[in-house]
C-alpha cells in the first residue's frame, strides 16, 4: 500500500466525509475512518521502510517474496511498544518523532475503530492526518543505516 495514497484518502474523508451531513460537515463516521486510515498510513510506511532496509528496494525480483514477508512481519502492537522502548531514539530526531506520533496515533486509531463514544472534531483529525503526513516524509530521510538498526529491533523476537 502507498502510504501517501492513504493520507490523502484519510484527508478526503475528513474533509467532505463522501455522505456528508446536512450541515456540510464529514459524519462521525467519515472522521473515524479518517483516523482509522491515517493511521494505517503509518504503520504501511513502517513496514516499507523495515522491508527495504533488510531486503531492498521492492521489486518483482527475487527477493519479491522476502520482500512481502518482511512487510507482513510487524505487529501492531509491538511495533507500538518497541517504538517506545528503543534507546537510539535520542540518536534520530526524525525517527523520534515518527515514534512519539505513532504511538499517539495508534491509541486514536482504538478509540476510533472500538470506542463508539469517542467523538472527533474535523480541525482535529485534519491536525492529525498533517503531522501523520509529516513524520513519515522526514523518516524517510533518516540514514539508511538508522532505519536498518530500527528495523531489527522492530522485528526481531527475544526468547524467554
Amino acid at each position: 500500500m502507498n502510504w501517501e495514497h492513504a493520507i490523502e484518502a484519510a484527508r478526503m474523508l475528513a474533509t467532505s466525509g463522501g455522505a456528508a451531513s446536512s450541515l456540510g460537515r464529514p459524519r462521525q463516521a467519515a472522521l473515524r475512518r479518517a483516523v482509522s486510515t491515517a493511521y494505517y498510513a503509518m504503520f504501511n510506511a513502517l513496514c516499507w521502510s523495515n522491508a527495504d532496509a533488510l531486503v531492498g528496494q521492492a521489486s518483482t525480483g527475487s527477493n519479491a517474496d522476502i520482500w512481502v514477508e518482511v512487510y507482513r512481519s510487524l505487529q501492531h502492537r509491538e511495533a507500538k511498544n518497541r517504538l517506545a522502548s528503543y534507546t537510539h531514539l535520542r540518536q534520530d530526531l526524525a525517527i523520534q518523532h515518527f515514534a512519539s506520533v505513532f504511538g499517539n496515533l495508534q491509541s486514536q486509531r482504538e478509540d476510533a475503530d472500538y470506542n463508539p463514544l469517542t467523538r472527533f472534531a474535523r480541525t482535529d483529525v485534519t491536525v492529525l492526518i498533517d503531522r501523520c503526513e509529516a513524520a513519515p516524509r522526514a523518516f524517510f530521510h533518516a540514514p539508511l543505516q538508522t532505519r536498518r538498526l530500527l528495523a531489527a529491533h522492530l522485528l526481531a523476537r527475544t526468547r524467554n
